[in-house]
């Protein structure tokens, strides 16, 4: 950050902040937002509030969630799909930025040629974000996307989320991204990524225009019938062996002794929060260490780039309340094939 202007730096945050802001349905505030100073989520009231958190932060790892807070009453979503995230990663494609760009373009020739659309994209050191701002409506609200969520599953709108990632990027977008509407977090042009140390550049400009889901619902629907039969399979799949009366899974067992340096917040996230919770039925302490214990062995290997009190948290939070099993070996084998060598190595 040398190189950057201190004294006008607050003024072009300021601006590049509205743009950002200008992609969000209302209410704007209030709305979470996430700093490397602060390390979690924090509820802010107003755009001056963000602007006093980001600068405390020396403008590091700067970002708004494109959902405001208050997105479900009495545990039923009430918030329509408005954003979708696309986050494309460098590491992906062998570090080769021609091929990540080849990549871009196709997106983006996607996007423009199913919905009619034209993003944001951002670059952001290590990679690309895709913001594509749409106009949608409550999906529980309507029998025939209802009756297919699964019961205590992710709400509609974080799963049209994923699947409009997956679907307009062809299932090469960044595997350990996990959109919801809790984290789809924002980067904002001109601040800094602290992973890589370089500025955030605004590289395509949104016109404006927000398409509407209903180019996306056909494909939707039928993505939500596979996730269903798909999580049918798993389950069946994933039961567990019972050996002197403890409840395990061999290759899980054989992962927590295996540390890892990278993909680490989706082992915590399609593995081990499920499994030490609804498989082995440890209580929320005793997996948290487990997976903190698993973690700092990683770290050894490279530092981890995310907070892992919060992603811990989270995670067993969200196995408890949707009770929901780990992937299995021969779903992983498809949904990650990266991970499902190393640790069949």
């Amino acid at each position: 950050m040398t190189s950057i202007n201190r004294r006008l730096y607050p003024e072009v945050i300021s601006d590049n902040v509205d743009f950002i802001l200008s992609h969000f349905r209302s209410p704007i505030f209030p709305r979470r937002i996430m700093t490397k100073r602060l390390g979690y989520q924090k509820e802010v009231f107003s755009k001056q509030e963000l602007l006093n958190y980001f600068k405390s932060s020396d403008y590091e790892d700067c970002r708004i969630n494109a959902y405001p807070s208050f997105t479900n009453y009495q545990g039923i979503n009430r918030v329509a799909p408005s954003f979708v995230m696309i986050d494309i990663d460098l590491r992906d494609f062998d570090n080769s930025r021609d091929k990540l760009d080849g990549l871009l373009n196709k997106i983006l020739t996607k996007i423009s040629s199913t919905i009619h659309g034209y993003p944001t994209v951002l670059w952001t050191g290590n990679g690309y974000h895709i913001y594509q701002p749409m106009v949608g409506f409550i999906l529980e609200e309507e029998d025939r996307f209802a009756k297919l969520k699964e019961p205590d599953g992710k709400d509609l709108t974080s799963g049209f989320m994923q699947f409009a990632e997956e679907f307009l990027t062809n299932k090469k977008g960044d595997r350990q991204h996990n959109p919801s509407v809790n984290s789809c977090l924002v980067r904002i042009p001109g601040t800094i990524n602290s992973k890589c140390g370089q500025e955030v550049k605004l590289i395509q400009r949104w016109n404006g225009q927000r398409p509407a889901i209903q180019y996306l619902l056909r494909d939707f629907r039928i993505w939500l019938i596979n996730q269903r039969l798909e999580q049918s399979k798993s389950a069946k799949q994933a039961r567990p062996q019972t050996t002197n009366s403890t409840t395990t899974i061999r290759w899980i067992e054989r992962l927590l002794q295996t540390p890892l340096d990278d993909y680490r917040k989706y082992v915590i996230w399609r593995i081990l929060a499920p499994y030490l919770i609804n498989i082995r039925k440890y209580s929320v302490e005793e997996a948290s260490n487990l997976i903190k214990n698993w973690l700092d062995k990683g770290s050894q290997l490279r530092s981890l780039d995310f907070n892992p009190t919060y992603t811990i948290k989270y995670n067993i939070n969200s196995a408890r309340k949707r009770g929901y099993l780990p992937i299995s070996l021969e779903r992983l084998k498809t949904e990650n094939a990266y991970l499902y060598n190393v640790l069949t190595r």
